[in-house]
């Protein structure tokens, strides 16, 4: 049975759960806001901008984050009534603690980039030296 990413079932009958950083749609949503003001649509948008569209997330884990962040001071908001053909939508906007909370998360996430870089490095590493093997397994993109 070949190896799959995202949810595939590999040797052994375990399976592999979509690649997740705990919270990372909280940082997302602080770089995004960081970038500029949005609402929470513009901020799923922001995501495909950045390339982020494969992250597993929907758009009530977005509006879940937003809630989160504005009730603990991360984020303030109003109603732009300049929107034509529909209700105002809620704007959103990074206050100084979000952005300092922002920095905070930055760090967190340079220090994952580093264990995980260390951990593919010794993967590699062991592949050559006992498998003669310097590729990556195989990985079907689901």
């Amino acid at each position: 049975m070949p190896r799959q990413r995202h949810g595939g079932r590999v040797d052994g009958g375990v399976t592999i759960r979509p690649r997740r950083i705990r919270r990372f749609v909280e940082s997302t949503v602080l770089l995004l806001l960081h970038l500029s003001p949005a609402h929470g649509y513009g901020l799923l948008e922001g995501l495909r901008e950045l390339g982020l569209d494969s992250y597993p997330v929907d758009a009530s884990a977005i509006y879940r984050a937003l809630y989160d962040l504005e009730a603990t001071g991360m984020l303030t908001s109003w109603q732009d009534t300049r929107e034509s053909g529909g209700p105002p939508r809620r704007v959103y906007e990074l206050t100084e603690a979000g952005d300092a909370y922002l920095r905070d998360w930055v760090e967190e996430l340079r220090e994952t980039d580093r264990l995980l870089h260390r951990f593919l490095d010794a993967f590699e590493a062991h592949r050559r030296q006992y498998h003669g093997d310097a590729s990556s397994p195989h990985v079907e993109e689901g």
